[in-house]
């Protein structure tokens, strides 16, 4: 399955990385449409040393502040890595040094 990310990018969500998600995060199980509405329509955007993307989506009456989901563009495609909820301070503490984009 595929979404066009916020940016243009076509991301792939494989079996193989949803099955990783669940059983990682087994909350996450019936959060198939809100993982990819994160990539469509993010509330903050971040890239690591490594050229991934985290896009963050803030949640209202769910069990954690936000929604991450990380994914990485090669050859022109993404790819979904992981995907987890976490706290706003967290998040303020894992953020800090990472390059801050606008999303369009």
């Amino acid at each position: 399955m595929s979404v066009t990310a916020f940016d243009g990018t076509r991301v792939l969500l494989t079996e193989k990385r949803w099955r990783h998600i669940v059983l990682r995060h087994p909350e996450l199980e019936d959060k198939l449409i809100l993982i990819l509405d994160t990539i469509v329509n993010p509330d903050e955007v971040y890239i690591d040393i490594m050229g991934a993307f985290h896009v963050l989506k803030r949640l209202v009456g769910e069990i954690s502040d936000y929604l991450v989901v990380i994914y990485l563009r090669e050859n022109g495609e993404g790819y979904i890595r992981t995907a987890y909820y976490t706290s706003h301070e967290r998040k303020d503490r894992r953020y800090k040094l990472f390059k801050k984009l606008k999303p369009s």
